[in-house]
């Protein structure tokens, strides 16, 4: 697939996006993912961000305590590693 994009410069730009590169960039991803919820602070949050506020309502939806790390990061894990990219 090509993809367009306004870069820096004032040309549009156009690259090759194959699929590799998609499972490339889901697994990069999964793993943004995991260090987000590992080292966010989801512990009497004052101003959670919209994600963290969705990340909550997931783990209430399925039991798991949000601010109990390792609860959340077992969790997240389990359901990351099972994840592939189809």
């Amino acid at each position: 697939m090509k993809i367009k994009f306004n870069g820096h410069s004032p040309t549009d730009r156009e690259v090759e996006f194959t699929h590799d590169d998609q499972i490339r960039l889901f697994e990069l991803m999964k793993e943004e993912f995991i260090d987000h919820i590992t080292y966010a602070r989801f512990r009497n949050i004052y101003h959670p961000t919209k994600l963290e506020k969705g990340i909550a309502g997931f783990c209430d939806g399925y039991g798991v305590d949000v601010e109990y790390d390792k609860d959340r990061i077992a969790f997240f894990k389990a359901l990351i590693k099972e994840m592939k990219y189809q």
